[in-house]
């Protein structure tokens, strides 16, 4: 009897829930996310679609200075290569219609 009232308290222990105080707010700040060892692109992908779920303006969150070389190759790349990583997919209009652009 007492080995299995020990093994109960033992067992309720554990299924006690963590009570922690932290909201998802806090989870998937910037900063927060950043101190966590997250690239920049996946925290500012996390920003926007927060911003596109409550309705707010999508604007970047990190600026990236790059000339029309530049920007005309990436996206000649990522047109060729289905699998590079192209942070400019999430800033642009979603349309129903197909376009070149979505590619």
């Amino acid at each position: 009897m007492k080995k299995s009232l020990f093994l109960l308290t033992i067992l309720g222990l554990f299924m006690t829930s963590a009570m922690a105080e932290i909201t998802v707010e806090e989870t998937t700040d910037a900063e927060a996310l950043l101190n966590a060892g997250y690239s920049q692109g996946f925290v500012e992908d996390v920003f926007v679609q927060k911003n596109r779920i409550s309705g707010k303006p999508i604007e970047p969150l990190y600026e990236r200075s790059q000339n029309k070389f530049v920007k005309a190759y990436k996206r000649f790349c990522a047109y060729v290569d289905p699998s590079y990583e192209n942070y400019d997919h999430i800033h642009h209009d979603i349309h129903r219609s197909p376009s070149t652009l979505d590619l």
